[in-house]
């Protein structure tokens, strides 16, 4: 009976100590599952950016191949316009 209350009392010491050691580091799990889950928001975050940063630049391409292309129209069609008014000069100067 003596020897069974000193087991007793040991595992009872025993699961004290147990359960003051889980009861610390539960929080520094609990603080690594967070930074985990953290990391993993601002990589998605960063990822997303990432691809709207892309899409931005390539809308940007498009536009400015646009303007370039409306561009040189514009100066093909003033070309012709200048060609135009000078045959017209000849037509009157010659008549």
């Amino acid at each position: 009976m003596n020897m069974m209350n000193g087991w007793l009392i040991l595992s009872i010491v025993a699961l004290l100590f147990l359960s003051m050691y889980i009861y610390a580091y539960i929080f520094v799990y609990f603080e690594k599952i967070k930074n985990k889950k953290f990391k993993k928001r601002e990589a998605k975050r960063a990822e997303i950016e990432l691809q709207e940063k892309v899409k931005k630049e390539e809308l940007r391409a498009a536009k400015f191949d646009k303007l370039k292309t409306r561009s040189k129209e514009i100066k093909a069609q003033l070309k012709w316009l200048e060609q135009m008014n000078k045959n017209i000069a000849k037509e009157h100067n010659i008549n």
